[in-house]
């Protein structure tokens, strides 16, 4: 007699088999995918695992680490009125966020060291948790609590401006901190304005003001007629200001694009007045040139020659895999050039692509400073001493040299 099979051992032997022909068929598509994408070859035969996006666009080193991304949300920090006059009433506004990061910025504060003898007057934000922490004749703390992710406030700060302050351009550095999980940060921006050294206030007096003796000059060293010839001394406008430091003066669409995009700090003081060259107006600062472009539509009617290309040439293209000098290098497959890690955070911060081009060289150490071109700038960095700040060359100066002004 054969013997009947219980249904319970058929039912057993199916899901064994399915089993198996299961894994058998994720092994086979795993091999082919596996297949179908090869690691890029570097050129010598080996295969580059960390070969990076086809065509060659930016290779930037993965050091990213979780953290909070409290920051200014972009011109929403300033100070006005843009002319500032001693003994005067003065407005700071911000808005602060908490984006582009994972974590709480714990223990948050606004830091703002006052220059000279500023005094505090009132503070306001339409963030209720947001209050003042402290104040006193050196600086003012804003507590901002723990500011959650995507979290945003505006802040109105008034207060009275210094009376003591003797430069023709206010500078002033104001701070975030906080802490997450992992440390303690901080985070900055310099904020600009005019300075009327014209007016000196004098406690309810109508005095006239007092002239600012301009700057001592050699006459075989600056020009006595032209565009860079000194300007006479005047007081500044809402719509045109007098730079006592170099004697020139700045109005019009420049006084509003050197305004919006880093003033001083990146664009350097006028050293000429508007003027044609090549049918084009023209004005000539200590780090850039300015173009009037009037046919180009808004905002591109203002542009920056690119004076690394004048002065220094475009050097030749180098692989993306070749080494780099310092970690965080961006590579732009646009020029072929890396930029270095130790310019990388000025570069973004004060402008990127639009304010200084691509870079055009690799970096180079030349006596103790490094130094890097870009299409429209030069990137330095003194290397003689710890913790020092970029600072860009006065290649506008340089300029203004090659072509016989």
């Amino acid at each position: 007699m054969k013997k009947s099979h219980s249904p319970i051992y058929l039912l057993l032997a199916c899901l064994i088999l399915t089993g198996l022909l299961g894994t058998i068929t994720f092994l086979s598509l795993t091999y082919q995918a596996t297949a179908a994408t090869p690691a890029a070859d570097d050129g010598s035969g080996n295969a580059n695992a960390d070969a990076g996006p086809p065509g060659g666009g930016r290779h930037p080193r993965p050091t990213m680490v979780p953290t909070a991304q409290l920051r200014f949300a972009g011109s929403d920090a300033a100070i006005s009125p843009g002319i500032l006059s001693p003994g005067a009433p003065m407005t700071y506004t911000f808005t602060i966020l908490n984006d582009g990061g994972t974590m709480i910025a714990n223990n948050a504060t606004l830091e703002i060291p006052w220059n000279g003898d500023q005094t505090f007057v009132d503070f306001s934000s339409d963030n209720p948790d947001w209050k003042v922490k402290s104040v006193d004749s050196t600086e003012l703390f804003i507590d901002l609590g723990n500011v959650a992710i995507n979290e945003t406030g505006k802040i109105t700060i008034h207060a009275t401006f210094a009376t003591n302050y003797l430069k023709t351009i206010f500078k002033q550095t104001v701070y975030l901190n906080w802490n997450d999980e992992h440390a303690a940060r901080h985070a900055g921006t310099n904020l600009y304005a005019q300075v009327n050294l014209l007016s000196t206030p004098t406690a309810g007096s109508g005095a006239a003001p007092t002239p600012t003796p301009a700057p001592t000059t050699t006459p075989d060293t600056i020009p006595t007629s032209g565009a860079f010839a000194p300007v006479a001394s005047q007081a500044s406008t809402d719509s045109v200001w007098y730079f006592p430091a170099t004697q020139h003066t700045l109005g019009g669409g420049f006084l509003q694009y050197w305004k919006d995009h880093g003033s001083v700090t990146n664009l350097g003081y006028p050293i000429s007045e508007e003027f044609q060259e090549n049918g084009r107006t023209v004005q000539y600062f200590e780090r850039v040139v300015m173009e009037y472009w009037p046919e180009n539509p808004d905002p591109y009617k203002v542009l920056l020659r690119s004076i690394g290309v004048d002065l220094n040439g475009v050097d030749p293209a180098v692989s993306p895999d070749s080494p780099t000098a310092s970690d965080g290098s961006v590579y732009y497959s646009e020029t072929g050039h890396w930029l270095d890690g130790r310019f990388v955070d000025t570069w973004e911060s004060m402008g990127g692509l639009a304010q200084f081009g691509f870079p055009i060289t690799e970096p180079v150490i030349e006596g103790n400073t490094l130094i890097q071109w870009t299409e429209r700038a030069r990137f330095e960095l003194d290397l003689s001493r710890p913790n020092q700040l970029v600072t860009l060359g006065l290649v506008g100066e340089e300029e203004a040299r090659s072509k016989g002004y």
